[in-house]
């Protein structure tokens, strides 16, 4: 599969509108939807926006996403990938190897998916996918994305 894998910043930046990166998001998934491309996601990445979203943001806003996703899944834009044991094990490998950086289960298992699946480009903020080799869309954020605090 081709497409673009989808980070938990891009998640949180299109579901917020007051998240300080939403309008990069929004320009960015408009992009994507104009040319069709294939969207992916993994489980980890949603139980990671979820989670922040819910927090953050309260329940209902967390509805909302969840309707956005369900929208997207039965239109066929995207793709959610539930993590297998094996990419568990290979995320975890990963995380093992790279102990000098920042990278989060999720982000992990986002490497080992979109590698098996030859995507190449992630459309989010988190600098962690240019450390593995990804073109990232719309860019990376300062801060990085992936430590917020849940």
């Amino acid at each position: 599969m081709r497409g673009i894998v989808v980070d938990t910043g891009a998640w949180i930046a299109l579901a917020v509108r007051r998240d300080q990166y939403h309008t990069a998001a929004a320009t960015q998934a408009r992009r994507l939807a104009r040319t069709l491309t294939p969207l992916l996601t993994t489980n980890y990445v949603l139980l990671e926006t979820y989670t922040y979203i819910r927090y953050h943001y309260g329940h209902q806003k967390a509805l909302e996403f969840d309707t956005i996703l369900q929208n997207l899944v039965r239109s066929g834009r995207l793709t959610i990938v539930w993590i297998t044991e094996e990419t568990q094990a290979r995320a975890l490998e990963i995380f093992r190897k790279y102990e000098d950086q920042l990278f989060s289960i999720a982000d992990c298992a986002s490497f080992v998916v979109a590698r098996d699946r030859k995507v190449r480009e992630v459309f989010g903020f988190d600098r962690n996918f240019l450390t593995m080799g990804f073109i990232l869309r719309p860019g990376p954020s300062v801060p990085t994305r992936c430590h917020r605090e849940f």
